[in-house]
């Protein structure tokens, strides 16, 4: 049998096919509640790929103190490069940093391996009391702190034990330079100079940041520098010297 159908027919019936393909897709139902719901294309982009840890996860943890420590010190202002632990003999460093510059960009020179407390505890000094006792003196900003030894795998000089030194624990600071005046070495400068009471303010305000500060008048083997540590001694003992 023919069909025949007439144009408004046809007409009616293309209209009729063209609203259904145009209709919108229904939705989905909801998931079954033992089936957990499709994750959309941006759901996906935000997971965690395996093995990656979630971005919160990768903030400095406080419990861990190495961490903390050069979160720290980047927080400060300091340029420093994290090393990997040193394993010299019986000599160590837990936590070392290389230390090349100080808060305000005054430079350590020369860039100096240290165990990362030492260096933490040099930026107080330098903000507490070198660069205001030299503001004070000399008018002048502090530019470069001048380090002689610091990490070095040797004994003390006594021959007795390790010296901090050892541990990337102590450093020899043996002078500084300003932006507007002359370098000033560390050394027995005329009483009552300018020079003499700056490296006595300095000394003294060492003291309760490290826990010994051997200088010029200690004795022999100190007399042309600063000799910082952080050595943990009995009912927190320090030396001040």
């Amino acid at each position: 049998m023919t069909w025949r159908m007439g144009g408004a027919s046809a007409l009616a019936l293309l209209l009729a096919l063209s609203a259904a393909a145009q209709a919108p897709t229904p939705p989905l139902p909801p998931p079954r509640p033992d089936r957990p719901p499709v994750q959309t294309d941006e759901a996906r982009s935000e997971k965690p790929a395996p093995g990656e840890a979630p971005a919160e996860a990768k903030a400095p943890d406080a419990d861990d103190p190495e961490a903390a420590c050069l979160a720290r010190l980047a927080e400060l202002g300091l340029k420093f490069e994290s090393r990997p632990p040193v394993q010299e003999k019986s000599c160590s460093i837990e936590n070392p940093v290389l230390l090349s510059a100080l808060a305000d960009d005054v430079q350590v020179a020369p860039p100096s391996l240290m165990a990362c407390p030492v260096a933490e505890q040099l930026s107080k000094w330098m903000k507490e009391a070198v660069a205001p006792e030299a503001e004070r003196q000399f008018q002048s900003a502090p530019t470069k702190l001048l380090i002689g030894t610091s990490y070095q795998c040797r004994d003390q000089r006594n021959g007795e034990k390790l010296s901090e030194h050892a541990f990337g624990n102590g450093v020899d600071v043996m002078g500084f330079e300003f932006a507007k005046r002359a370098p000033l070495s560390i050394d027995s400068h005329p009483e009552n100079s300018p020079e003499a009471a700056f490296q006595e303010s300095v000394r003294k305000a060492a003291c309760p940041i490290f826990t010994t500060v051997l200088g010029p008048g200690s004795d022999a083997a100190h007399g042309d520098h600063l000799h910082l540590d952080l050595r943990q001694r009995k009912g927190d003992y320090r030396i001040c010297q």
